[in-house]
């Protein structure tokens, strides 16, 4: 009898192997207790339920799954076994994806044909929410900008040019911009730029005008007027906001929109000039021929000014463009045809409308050192200008705009500049 009940207890741990390991063969599994019919007659054989006396003296590799080892029954798997590694399509860890910060030093020297000039230097930082298997992360970009810009060229930003002191003050002010850039992961290939940028943004300023505004009054009003030196420190400002789309299009290039409207309160130095002279002695005109005596001639010293005081406008400003970018990782080039629209809100504005037919192109000159964010660029755009004046007058002209800029992207990270 010991026998026999040690042949069934090995015949049930047979069972319970097969049926771990293979489930589709748990049922045969009983041919091993055959041999247990010889010891006793038929009705002993229905007893494997000797199971019961298991418990009692388990074998001690059986552990904790010999318990439910009823024949035909379900086992319950011990314990979840983690893979090694994530299955296909399943996100990744974020400790292996993360975000990392990214300092920004965008800057910008631009000059035009017209002999403006404009210099901007600014600082940011680039911060990403969310993970690279979430199609819909973003990443926003905040930058703070210095620019100074000034009406008689490069030579007299940088403090090269003796301009006279009629020219406009260089006007300083500071720009706090912001994008969001909706990343798309999942795209095919290695697109250079996201689906969808967006930028708010503003700037204030601060411009000194100097100018010849009215004097004290004559007791004799039949005498002319009288002018005296003033000055007004202005404080333009602007606000708006900018959108980008880049489309899937081809393998190399993609389709581009772009939108923007700002709203700007300036000042505009007025043209008028006053010019006069004083006396500043004599200057020798020659020699006398009879008395061969110098003569003399009276000198005058002669100033100009700007006459009347500068005029605050309001402008609304709505730009759109349309173009291609080469939208491989190292984008080489974007260019774009669009027209940006100035109306004035007010009757102080120097012009009614200012309409600009603009075509830019960006063109990489150099990349930077691998694992850096910039790249210089050169941004040429030509553009058509008409200006509709508050005086009835219209002005057609053309320019030509030279940039060069050190930036992340062929997109500008300040809403002005698309």
């Amino acid at each position: 009898m010991r026998t026999s009940l040690l042949l069934l207890h090995t015949a049930a741990l047979l069972s319970l192997s097969l049926s771990l390991a293979a489930p589709a063969r748990a049922q045969g599994a009983a041919p091993p207790s055959e041999p247990a019919p010889p010891a006793p007659p038929a009705p002993p054989a229905p007893a494997p339920p000797a199971a019961p006396s298991a418990p009692a003296a388990p074998p001690p590799d059986a552990g904790p799954a010999a318990a439910p080892a009823q024949p035909g029954a379900p086992i319950a798997p011990i314990a979840p076994i983690a893979p090694a590694s994530p299955a296909g399509g399943a996100p990744i860890a974020p400790a292996g994806t993360g975000r990392e910060l990214v300092y920004l030093v965008p800057a910008e020297v631009t000059g035009t044909s017209g002999g403006a000039a404009l210099a901007r230097v600014g600082f940011g930082v680039l911060a990403g929410f969310g993970e690279v298997t979430d199609p819909t992360a973003w990443d926003v970009s905040t930058v703070l900008e210095a620019e100074v810009a000034t009406e008689d060229g490069l030579a007299t930003l940088i403090g090269l040019s003796s301009a006279d002191e009629t020219a406009q003050a260089p006007i300083g002010s500071l720009r706090l911009s912001a994008s969001f850039a909706r990343l798309d992961f999942e795209g095919e290939g290695s697109s250079a730029y996201p689906p969808l940028i967006l930028y708010v943004g503003g700037a204030v300023g601060r411009t000194r005008f100097s100018y010849l505004g009215p004097g004290p009054g004559r007791r004799d009003t039949s005498l002319p007027p009288t002018y005296e030196p003033r000055e007004r420190i202005a404080v333009p400002w602007s606000a708006g906001a900018a959108a980008v789309y880049v489309g899937e299009g081809g393998k190399k290039l993609a389709p581009t929109i772009e939108g923007q409207i700002a709203f700007d309160s300036r000042w505009t130095a007025s043209t008028d000039t006053l010019q006069w002279c004083e006396p500043a002695g004599d200057v020798v005109a020659g020699v006398d021929p009879i008395t061969q005596s110098t003569t003399f001639a009276p000198a005058s010293r002669c100033k100009r000014e700007v006459l009347g005081a500068p005029r605050k406008s309001q402008e609304l400003t709505l730009t759109a463009h349309a173009g291609i970018v080469d939208k491989v990782a190292n984008a080489t080039f974007r260019a774009a045809f669009g027209a940006r629209v100035a109306v004035a809100l007010n009757d102080e504005a120097p012009d009614d409308v200012r309409i600009s037919l603009r075509a830019p192109v960006y063109v990489t000159l150099a990349r930077a050192p691998e694992g850096t964010k910039y790249r210089g660029l050169i941004r040429l755009m030509p553009a058509l200008s008409i200006d509709r004046r508050s005086t009835g007058e219209t002005d057609v002209g053309g320019m030509l705009e030279i940039s060069f800029l050190g930036q992340r992207a062929m997109f500008s990270d300040n809403y002005t500049d698309l």
